[in-house]
């Protein structure tokens, strides 16, 4: 254990002891291996004993933890004693004198500029996720290349979070006491230990929202560096694309794959600037990933990564791998299609991921002058709402604050709030699946939540109304002729993103609903397509939370054609989804 972590562990256990009477303390719960083992380095270090007592009881199991990189001291410079004549020998220690330590610079890796240019078949799509993050590959069909080949990144194997997933990679960041930057699993690892530091873990909202540029101060920040949040999406971004440069080095593919990326829904104005920020960060993560790809996996220095960054933005780079950028329910519209066979559908694509909950109309019919079928993204038909399963999150979160009776003034309320926000998500997640869930308090108490009384919350109802509200909404302001002409009078929808198994999620494909003066039967699609399931059933599980990404990555998604709006920017066109259809609605 190094000493970073054993004084954390340490302070922490000093903040659990509370004061019971005149000079009488006591510390509540039970002591874990690693704080006895912090408590037996402090004790050695007192004694000034350079080996750690052992802890008692059974031998600990121990997290693996990267070890950091030995700082090498300074070499002494030793001057000669001075000669001694005619007088008594005495003993002189040798003056020391330490040379001042060498700053090194950081040192760009701008080496995927000097790649040979990708094959063009070949193509990654990049969701940037609130909670968590995903990637596809996609290699096309060809006439070599029998079948389309969709992989999805391992990112959680690189990431070391296998236990957690192995295709995606949690979107959080820590900056710990000495100044470093930690990513994923090891940031939520190393925030466990303190209740001074907080980590982020929304960092995304922060491209749809303002506060880009607003510096990053208290908890998230215990150093005096001056960073903004933007600082912290870019060093997270870097994290995304080593992980992505870990997988392609596997799969044999280069560094500079081109690749589109997922953007949330938003309106013109913070649609454009969200794109061009978003496109400008990707390239610049790629150089920072390449920098410290020996390195990430033992932290970044902050002070090394603004220097890395100042030094990349000395000059304009043209980063023409990273291309288009797509809204969400785009890519999912393009995952849910096949190439081959009929369809004749208007189908709503929800997908309600962790910060927010996005909607888009499309109109899937088939050209039977070309043989293929195709998608339009119907006009004036997209809208995001910042409600989605953070929302969900945080009233969970006092719920249980409630039902336990405390307060911000009571004591140790901060190790309360730490304890229920460690597994929140699991919780939240536990609830809908079992229609209870028992949360653990910091004192092991139990406050158990049953689904019922979270439903019938006014916030929790208000959450789906506002689902209701957006649909209907899109829906009222869209042309008639696609409500007149909607095939069968029904409207599909598709559901995805993590929230899409939520009880008011799935409440938007039932029933019925009249609009604009014509009745529409609501049904929803396939959870997993019909195609996908034939081809790529181990995607199954997965397939929600991926879908944004797997679409995105495919060889056609668009098509320039029409005055609809399509990517992020000034382009303006009808996304047409050639050659795809959705044969098992």
């Amino acid at each position: 254990m190094e000493q970073l972590e054993a004084k954390i562990l340490l302070r922490n256990l000093l903040k659990r002891i509370r004061k019971v009477e005149e000079d009488h303390y006591e510390l509540s719960g039970t002591l874990t291996e690693e704080e006895m083992t912090a408590l037996n380095m402090g004790l050695a270090l007192f004694d000034g004993n350079a080996a750690v007592a052992p802890a008692p009881a059974t031998p600990p199991v121990t997290t693996q933890v990267t070890p950091k990189p030995v700082s090498l001291s300074p070499v002494p410079k030793f001057e000669p004693e001075p000669e001694i004549v005619d007088t008594p020998q005495v003993t002189e220690q040798p003056a020391l004198v330490t040379k001042p330590p060498v700053i090194k610079k950081v040192e760009l890796d701008t080496s995927v500029f000097d790649l040979p240019p990708p094959a063009d078949d070949t193509r990654l799509c990049l969701d940037f996720g609130t909670a968590m993050s995903k990637v596809t590959l996609v290699r096309d069909k060809t006439d070599q290349r029998l079948l389309e080949e969709i992989h999805v990144l391992e990112l959680g194997v690189a990431g070391d979070q296998e236990e957690i997933s192995e295709t995606m990679l949690i979107s959080s960041v820590f900056i710990d006491e000495s100044g470093k930057l930690w990513f994923g699993k090891r940031a939520q690892d190393l925030s466990k230990l303190t209740s001074d530091i907080s980590r982020l873990d929304n960092i995304k909202r922060f491209l749809s929202e303002e506060g880009l540029r607003e510096a990053v101060l208290g908890k998230f920040n215990p150093t005096d560096i001056n960073i903004t949040y933007a600082d912290l999406v870019l060093a997270y971004l870097t994290f995304l694309t080593w992980a992505v440069n870990h997988s392609l080095e596997n799969m044999g593919e280069p560094r500079n794959l081109n690749r589109r990326f997922a953007m949330p829904c938003l309106d013109n104005e913070k649609s454009r600037e969200a794109y061009e920020k978003l496109a400008s960060m990707l390239g610049e993560a790629q150089v920072l990933a390449d920098t410290f790809f020996t390195t990430l996996q033992d932290g970044i220095p902050l002070t090394d990564f603004i220097e890395a960054v100042n030094l990349l933005r000395q000059q304009n780079r043209d980063y023409s791998f990273v291309k288009e950028g797509l809204t969400e329910p785009l890519g999912v519209a393009g995952s849910i299609i096949s190439w081959e066979g009929n369809v004749n559908s208007l189908v709503m694509v929800v997908d309600v991921g962790a910060g927010t909950s996005d909607f888009s109309l499309y109109r899937m019919a088939y050209d039977p002058k070309s043989g293929k079928s195709t998608a339009l993204q119907v006009a004036n038909s997209t809208k995001g709402i910042t409600e989605a399963g953070n929302y969900l999150d945080n009233l969970l979160k006092s719920l249980v604050l409630s039902k336990a009776g405390l307060k911000p003034n009571d004591d140790n309320y901060i190790n309360y709030l730490s304890s229920i926000e460690l597994d929140l998500r699991e919780n939240k997640e536990r609830l809908f699946t079992d229609s209870e869930v028992h949360v653990k308090l910091f004192n092991d108490e139990i406050v158990t939540i049953e689904l019922n009384e979270f439903l019938e919350l006014p916030q929790v109802k208000r959450f789906a109304q506002s689902l209701v509200d957006c649909r209907d909404e899109i829906l009222q302001r869209v042309n008639s002729s696609f409500i007149q002409g909607a095939p069968n009078g029904t409207l599909a929808l598709a559901l995805t993103g993590g929230g899409a198994s939520l009880p008011m999620v799935k409440d938007l494909a039932k029933g019925e609903i009249k609009v604009q003066g014509h009745t529409l039967k609501l049904v929803q699609t396939k959870e997993f397509p019909t195609w996908l399931e034939d081809e790529y059933e181990d995607l199954e599980y997965d397939y929600p939370r991926i879908a944004v990404s797997l679409g995105g990555a495919r060889k056609r998604i668009i098509e320039q054609k029409g005055t609809a709006n399509v990517t992020a920017g000034d382009i303006k066109s009808t996304p047409v989804l050639d050659g795809y259809f959705t044969k098992g609605m």
